[in-house]
């Protein structure tokens, strides 16, 4: 299998504080009609454009964009304000890949932007392009039974014309980590760009499938080196593709193994990871996901594990409820702590693996 790996897209946050670069493109653009701004008006090295999220403006540099608003922490107060979302695109990061924080750094500067502030990474798309791999050979009963990981088959997208297999997501798009499987000669004829990816491909004319991973560090809780974007290197990168092939894999069923986390990998997927180990040049090694206190560990979870708490105490304690007292009735019926303690050693070896 010959493949090309890709960072693919990168969503950076600015704690810009000042609205000063708002306010230079927007004295270019305040006058025009707003359907003008939907096409965009170019000014000096960039495209200025409709916002979005929130944001009021947008300033283009072929796939790099900027997304301005006067709504900082100069106008909001200290910590209210909403920066400068910056989304740069495959042809900046395949161009700038050996100097990314240099070229955002130019990129600002040519913003605008005075002084050094904190960046932050709020999502990142990791790309494998698989060469001479159809959509049309992928089996969904397949990715649908034979998928081991902690999201499965989510969605199918077919072609309206032909009925062909186009796309397949897994997971979803508002968990951390979310997987999207499809025809990239497709999607790039739709977007107008086949021929630049022609170039990347080295002339390859044939079938592309894409696998492209969506990962957002912050809501995964992943190491500061996939958060802080000063910190973000190519071993990030790494790591974090080592990560992905094991949080979820295409396998082969073993009928007499009831533990689906002990399936083989498919050799769809055993010659993606062996493409992967060769890229990876030595980096060996997963990222991680520090405490994993993304697995559910939140305001209605601890309301839910409070209310369950509570309730067993009120149900199974003989006398005043308390902790003690539910564990000695436990005990009773079975449920020793020693029980207890071993099916949690269980679930967080579980977890540690996600």
């Amino acid at each position: 299998m010959e493949a090309f790996i890709t960072l693919d897209t990168l969503y950076l946050h600015m704690k810009y504080p000042k609205r000063d670069v708002f306010d230079f493109w927007n004295d270019f653009v305040k006058h025009l009609d707003k359907r003008v701004l939907r096409t965009g008006y170019v000014v000096h090295d960039f495209v200025v454009k409709t916002g979005a999220c929130g944001y009021a403006l947008s300033i283009w540099n072929l796939d790099a964009r900027i997304f301005l608003t006067d709504q900082v922490d100069q106008k909001c107060g200290d910590g209210n304000g909403m920066g400068i979302w910056i989304q740069l695109g495959p042809k900046f990061l395949i161009e700038h890949g050996k100097n990314l924080q240099g070229a955002v750094k130019d990129l600002l500067d040519k913003a605008g932007t005075h002084g050094d502030y904190p960046i932050s990474i709020t999502r990142l798309d990791m790309a494998v392009d698989l060469l001479g791999v159809s959509m049309l050979d992928q089996d969904v009963n397949k990715w649908s039974e034979d998928w081991v990981g902690r999201s499965k088959l989510s969605a199918l997208f077919r072609n309206s014309r032909t009925g062909n297999l186009e796309t397949m997501y897994i997971g979803s798009r508002s968990s951390p980590v979310f997987i999207r499987v499809y025809d990239k000669v497709a999607q790039s004829l739709g977007d107008g760009d086949y021929q630049y990816w022609l170039d990347i491909w080295k002339g390859f004319t044939g079938d592309v499938t894409r696998i492209e991973w969506e990962v957002k560090p912050k809501d995964g809780n992943f190491y500061d080196d996939l958060k802080d974007f000063s910190l973000f290197n190519g071993f990030s990168i790494r790591e974090l593709m080592n990560y992905l092939l094991d949080w979820g894999r295409l396998c082969d069923e073993n009928p007499d193994d009831s533990n689906r986390r002990r399936w083989p990998d498919s050799r769809f997927w055993a010659d993606l990871r062996a493409f992967v180990v060769k890229w990876g040049d030595g980096v060996d090694w997963p990222t991680s996901r520090l405490g994993k206190s993304f697995h559910g560990v939140s305001p209605a979870y601890l309301k839910f594990v409070s209310g369950t708490l509570s309730g067993a105490m009120a149900r199974l304690s003989e006398n005043e409820p308390s902790m003690y007292a539910l564990f000695d009735e436990l005990n009773k019926r079975g449920e020793t702590l020693e029980s207890i303690n071993r099916k949690a050693k269980t679930k967080a070896a579980i977890i540690k693996r996600l």
